[in-house]
């Protein structure tokens, strides 16, 4: 990228990308960030299985809140499997 060569902005430190400072609310954003970002793909209208995941995440929001709870830890102790 011959573009990138000649750009010289300063040190990294000096970049503001419009996150917190490394603390709980920036792992907060990154969350939000990820969520939006989950949510566009699995729901776009290219994606054929769209409709699917919307009838889910609609049964999924139906249920206890304390059993989706149990529901989502289920899921991260399948997934350190």
């Amino acid at each position: 990228m011959l573009h990138m060569e000649t750009f010289y902005r300063g040190p990294a430190s000096n970049l503001d990308c419009g996150l917190p400072v490394e603390s709980q609310l920036q792992r907060d954003k990154l969350r939000q960030l990820r969520f939006k970002f989950a949510t566009k793909i699995l729901l776009h209208e290219i994606n054929v299985h769209a409709g699917k995941m919307l009838e889910l995440a609609k049964e999924f929001d139906k249920t206890d809140p304390v059993e989706k709870i149990a529901i989502i830890v289920d899921a991260f102790k399948k997934r350190e499997e």
